[in-house]
């Protein structure tokens, strides 16, 4: 039992998020040349990706098989429990996360919707009127619904197909058919101030990564976004999880981490050059975020 923990914690690590500057997420396709990606897997108050505000041209559906999970959708809190489904449309800003620290186990699937466009007809008619519109933010299928059941059925053939592509495809048309089905009963308006708002935490969060580097006040942040202190301590928790603060601090892990796995700098090096104060701080936030030391992570990285 104590081997099994051990393998699932170093195979969560394969569902880290990586992002680009923009906040939009490299997606870790299973094969590069086909962009598909599934991954089975589980989430407690230690996995890396929780609170990763991302967004993708790619849709994404996510399972619960057992237990529950939270996603922040443009600023709003869904719960997905055991047997749910939940659709995320395309370039929607969210993070998932656990909820009430309950453990669960999941299937994740994100795709990119031009794996269905075999005619300009169809995406004119099928596709482009889903994924282009602002109003269809999500679709949750709950367990008591009959469809759910033959949902979860088509994202567990999907992750079952890895390395299929026809097959893989095949069950992503089948998927589509429900979405197309669903989309007109799950519209939410997507009101101005919305709109402002994540255009705001846009700007902001570019100026965190342009200066991350840098002394960053609460006041030098908000400014970047044209609002108030007080506005843009909300806009950041509303739509992130997280004060403008712990973005920043998150921001840096996130460089700390790729340096880690990318180079050969020590600690107190890659301190310096992301903006922390000392190795030892470092250290303190990246075992509070992650439960793991910096070291140790560059270990099983390379392991």
């Amino acid at each position: 039992m104590k081997n099994e923990r051990y393998l699932a914690k170093r195979e969560q690590w394969r569902a880290m998020i990586r992002q680009r500057d923009d906040r939009s997420e490299i997606v870790n396709y299973d094969d590069p040349s086909f962009p598909s990606y599934s991954f089975e897997g589980h989430m407690d108050g230690s996995s890396p990706w929780i609170r990763k505000v991302h967004w993708h041209e790619d849709v994404e559906l996510m399972t619960v098989l057992t237990g529950k999970m939270a996603y922040n959708i443009n600023g709003s809190l869904i719960t997905v429990n055991a047997g749910d489904t939940i659709f995320i449309n395309s370039k929607q800003l969210h993070y998932s996360t656990d909820s009430d620290n309950t453990y669960c186990t999941y299937i994740i699937t994100v795709i990119h919707p031009k794996l269905l466009i075999s005619s300009a007809e169809v995406e004119t008619e099928y596709i482009l009127p889903v994924i282009s519109d602002p109003d269809l933010q999500y679709i949750l299928w709950k367990a008591d619904d009959p469809v759910s059941g033959r949902i979860a059925k088509i994202t567990r053939a999907i992750n079952l197909s890895r390395g299929n592509q026809f097959e893989i495809t095949r069950h992503f048309f089948n998927l589509w058919h429900y979405v197309l089905k669903y989309a007109s009963h799950n519209k939410t308006e997507f009101s101005t101030l919305r709109y402002q708002h994540i255009e705001c935490l846009k700007d902001m969060i570019g100026f965190i990564k342009e200066n991350y580097t840098e002394h960053l006040s609460l006041d030098n942040i908000a400014h970047a976004g044209s609002v108030s202190k007080s506005s843009c301590n909300n806009i950041f928790k509303n739509y992130t999880g997280h004060t403008p603060n712990e973005y920043l601090i998150r921001y840096r892990l996130d460089k700390a981490m790729d340096m880690l796995s990318n180079s050969d700098m020590s600690v107190g090096m890659i301190a310096s050059a992301v903006g922390f104060a000392s190795s030892s701080y470092l250290t303190e936030q990246f075992v509070k975020c992650y439960r793991i030391t910096p070291r140790d992570f560059r270990n099983r990285r390379k392991a």
